[in-house]
């Protein structure tokens, strides 16, 4: 059997691990190179983080709330001018933000990934060199009530048997946990099941790895176009030449829309641009830290920290906007000593945002042998092995597992109406 990949990011290549393990031709197409700036699995912050898998959609959110986040200083952020593009996803994920779908958005997600801990210690021993850290997470915050909300917001996960704490730190308890922190942060808890990697070297060492394994990865391989015949893909056209599989997987991320849409296949999908840069501040936390109050997170690493934050809807585009990196430079520099640190290799990727804030694994509607992975949203490097570990069983017995019900492509109603329990 040979599966065709179209997307060598994290998504798509572990997607071809999980495949080749199981004895299967691989080949991987890739419209850049592998860890190109351009990919989202290049500069993101890296966190596998279990424990804080929840759907973006959230109760509360309503059309009246998101006017007010067309403001480049918010952390959810609309560009007015792509709005109108926009507007139809848009009502689509606010029929999303109720606690019924918020629930059922965080069992699904905590089902997937359950094993996401497990599967990259396989990994690592099997050869895949990474930069990995497993010291855990923080959640600092300026006043003890948002730390408490992020604790409550937790309390789905502690059921699936991921380790929560019961009590929040006070601000002397966590400054002598984390020297790092400034004296503006005032409560906080800490998260021992989070790891982080330096997010272009597990792309990296995984696509060395598969390689090495007998898949073949072909770069600068845009695709122009399927050929399809008797509901069956037959072979991809891209600026490399023409490849033919027995089956097809589509994982180029945000781009897996267009994708899809060369085969005919509507994806509910946006593009969520995040922006990351690295410091080197005066005290190197020795844990990831989520500041919770600006909604960014820091990644501790060797040399420098990663600072990651923002979600902006404006299409596809990678420009920096620099009011937008500044701002969170600001933010973060409330809550970490950095005397006056400059940042540097400032950096933006595009996230696939489903509209329900849930991943998309499924096979296509149109075509028996056409299979999709994306829609990870923040959760790239969390839900990619066992999402990937679960499609290759999916490929090889053109049946779904029961762990993807809940990410089926037909799960989106054709007429966007409030949904049951808003």
């Amino acid at each position: 059997m040979r599966v065709v990949i179209v997307g060598a990011g994290v998504a798509g290549l572990c997607s071809a691990y999980y495949l080749r393990k199981r004895d299967v031709d691989v080949t991987v197409l890739e419209s850049r190179t592998v860890g190109s700036r351009a990919a989202a699995s290049y500069g993101n912050g890296g966190w596998i983080t279990p424990a804080q898998a929840g759907p973006l959609p959230e109760p509360g959110l309503t059309i009246y709330g998101l006017r007010a986040l067309t403001s480049a200083d918010s952390a959810l952020y609309f560009r007015p001018s792509y709005l109108p593009k926009l507007a139809p996803w848009l009502a689509r994920f606010w029929t999303y933000c109720n606690a019924a779908d918020h629930e059922r958005g965080w069992a699904a997600l905590a089902q997937l990934c359950r094993s996401v801990f497990t599967l990259v210690d396989e990994m690592a021993a099997d050869g895949v060199e990474f930069e990995i850290y497993k010291e855990g997470m923080i959640c600092a915050t300026a006043e003890a009530a948002e730390a408490q909300r992020v604790l409550d917001d937790l309390e789905p996960m502690r059921r699936f048997g991921f380790e929560l704490p019961t009590e929040l730190m006070t601000a002397d308890e966590l400054h002598e946990f984390e020297p790092a922190l400034s004296d503006r942060v005032q409560a906080g808890f800490y998260v021992p099941q989070q790891w982080h990697v330096r997010a272009n070297t597990f792309t990296e060492g995984l696509a060395k790895k598969v390689r090495e394994l007998g898949v073949e990865i072909v770069e600068e391989a845009e695709v122009h176009r399927f050929d399809t015949a008797d509901a069956r893909v037959r072979g991809v056209r891209t600026a490399k030449g023409d490849f033919s599989g027995d089956a097809f997987l589509l994982a180029a991320g945000s781009w897996t829309t267009p994708l899809a849409a060369k085969l005919g296949v509507h994806l509910p999908m946006q593009p969520g641009k995040g922006y990351t840069f690295l410091l080197k501040p005066t005290v190197m936390p020795k844990r990831g830290i989520l500041f919770a109050d600006i909604h960014a997170g820091a990644s501790p690493f060797v040399d420098s920290l990663r600072i990651s934050g923002t979600m902006e809807f404006s299409g596809y585009n990678l420009e920096l906007d620099r009011r937008r990196i500044d701002n969170v430079f600001r933010l973060a520099s409330d809550y970490l000593r950095l005397e006056q640190a400059p940042y540097e290799n400032a950096w933006a990727g595009l996230r696939p945002m489903a509209a329900d804030g849930l991943p998309i694994l499924d096979r296509t509607g149109p075509y028996r042998n056409a299979y999709v992975a994306t829609g990870y949203s923040m959760l790239g490097m969390t839900l990619s092995q066992p999402a990937g570990e679960a499609m290759a069983e999916m490929i090889l017995t053109e049946r779904r597992p029961e762990v993807f019900e809940p990410f089926r492509l037909d799960r989106f109603p054709k007429a966007i109406v409030r949904r049951h329990g808003s």
